[in-house]
């Protein structure tokens, strides 16, 4: 006849799992925040990146009339750009896009405009909030800060 075996005792081990899984599920969340909040900094900084291109693309064919016509152009100089006519032109190009509505804190910053009169350069800032970290990140609670830089050369053809 078998004998029936006692119950096992109920040992120390008993209910250790379940902290453990919660301390691993915490961290794993903790990860895919961290990700998520990494990704969308990266990514609005593409967008400025990519905004701060097509503006120095503007600009760079922004010609500056008063330059031109008074000292005309040679092919070999390219387009006359001063500092103002790329100025305005990054603030047309801004302000058509919604740049504004877009980004947090959007300005164009000081920097914007050309240095040799041949090749525009466009400076932009913005701040990124950040979407699903503001308790544990208490240095960026106001977002993290952005600046892109984006420069372009245009040339006349001659014919």
């Amino acid at each position: 006849m078998k004998r029936l075996r006692a119950p096992a005792q109920r040992g120390g081990d008993d209910g250790q799992v379940l902290p453990l899984i919660l301390v691993f599920t915490v961290i794993a969340a903790s990860l895919v925040l961290v990700a998520a909040s990494a990704s969308s900094v990266h990514l609005a900084r593409q967008r400025l990146q990519s905004l701060a291109d097509a503006a120095a693309l503007d600009a760079a064919d922004a010609l500056d009339e008063s330059a031109f016509y008074i000292g005309g152009a040679r092919p070999a100089d390219g387009v006359p750009l001063t500092d103002a006519s790329v100025r305005a032109s990054v603030a047309e190009h801004v302000a058509l896009v919604g740049a504004a509505d877009r980004f947090a804190d959007f300005a164009v910053a000081p920097g914007t405009g050309t240095t040799d009169g041949r090749t525009a350069e466009v400076v932009l800032v913005a701040v990124v909030p950040l979407p699903l970290l503001p308790p544990v990140v208490d240095g960026w609670e106001d977002g993290v800060p952005l600046r892109v830089t984006a420069r372009a050369r245009a040339g006349l053809v001659a014919p």
